[in-house]
Formats: C-alpha cells, sequence, structure tokens
C-alpha cells in the first residue's frame, strides 16, 4: 500500500480507472462534500434556488469530462452512500447529481444505506472504491470534504477487509435511487 497527497493521486487513480475491466465499486460516508465542488449548480442549492440547481446540473451534464469520458464504459459501476437523516443540504444536492448525471449518464447503480444500519461494520471515515476486486483506493477528507490523501493498495496487498465490507453491504438494506 502507497500513501499519496491529492496532488500525487490523480497520476495513480487515472491508472488504476484505466486498467479497470469489470467492476468498479464505491462507497462514500460523508455527508457533505461541498470541498470538492464550488459549482454553480450547489452554490444555486444552498441559497435555496433548487429548479435552477438542477437545471444548471443538467445542462453541465451534457459537458462535464468526467461523466463524458465514463458514459461508455463497458464494466459495472456501483455507488454506495451511507447517509444519515436529516439529509444535509449537501446531500440532498447530491441525490440530484446521481438522478442527472452518475444514473442517466454514466449508468452507474447508486444505492442509499441508513448509517444506523451500518454501524456496526467499522467502515473507514473516508471512502473507498474496490477495481475489479483487486485494487482499493480509500480517500480521506478534511472536516470541510475535501479529500487530501489516499491509500492505493494494489494485486500485492491484502484487501480482504474492503472485500468484506462490499459483501456486507450489497447484502444490506440498500434504497436503490
Amino acid at each position: 500500500m502507497k500513501t499519496l497527497n491529492r496532488e500525487e493521486a490523480g497520476a495513480e487513480f487515472k491508472r488504476f480507472w484505466s486498467e479497470l475491466k469489470t467492476e468498479w465499486f464505491k462507497v462514500e460516508v460523508l455527508q457533505n462534500y461541498s470541498g470538492e465542488d464550488q459549482g454553480e449548480s450547489l452554490k444555486s442549492w444552498f441559497v435555496g434556488d433548487k429548479n435552477k440547481s438542477i437545471e444548471l446540473l443538467q445542462v453541465r451534464s451534457r459537458s462535464i469530462d468526467w461523466a463524458e469520458k465514463n458514459k461508455d464504459k463497458e464494466f459495472k459501476k456501483i455507488r454506495i452512500h451511507i447517509v444519515e437523516e436529516p439529509y444535509t443540504e449537501y446531500l440532498q444536492w447530491e441525490i440530484e447529481h446521481y438522478k442527472n448525471i452518475n444514473i442517466p449518464i454514466v449508468k452507474e447503480d447508486v444505492y442509499l444505506l441508513n448509517r444506523r444500519e451500518a454501524e456496526n461494520l467499522l467502515l473507514p471515515d473516508g471512502d473507498f472504491m474496490i477495481f475489479d476486486d483487486k485494487k482499493v483506493v480509500r480517500n480521506y477528507y478534511t472536516p470541510e470534504g475535501r479529500m487530501y490523501k489516499a491509500d492505493f493498495y494494489d494485486e500485492t496487498d491484502d484487501i480482504s477487509e474492503f472485500l468484506r465490507l462490499k459483501r456486507v453491504l450489497l447484502a444490506s438494506n440498500l434504497i436503490k435511487l
């Protein structure tokens, strides 16, 4: 396993992503990632203009590099977001993002799981992604929701705990969006 700061992590993440063959699995645990996104859609959402925010998402979805680059990938994409009630304003916006970009364009299967149902799972305090059940990226975040470093596990590392979490989460009481 190697730990890289945000600046160094980008290239390694791109390598993992480019080598992906069959399945990408992501677990998100934060209720606010606004440190990662200060776009106009989110700003509109935060000031209460939800209609404008959704319109901006729909316009943005046609041009956003990430969505465009990944919409035709043939591998399976699964995302589980561990959520707390009541939903934060950010999480409400992110659900709209899932509905307008991740699901229809990128073809992700997106699920929500109430944190109460995941309490005993010993989830990491940051996100993790599993690539083809062989590699893992675990992200670390500031209190504002900005990723500042990541651990990269490759085929030589023990990722059994992440694979166990994946199995347990997929067998949980998931809510499909």
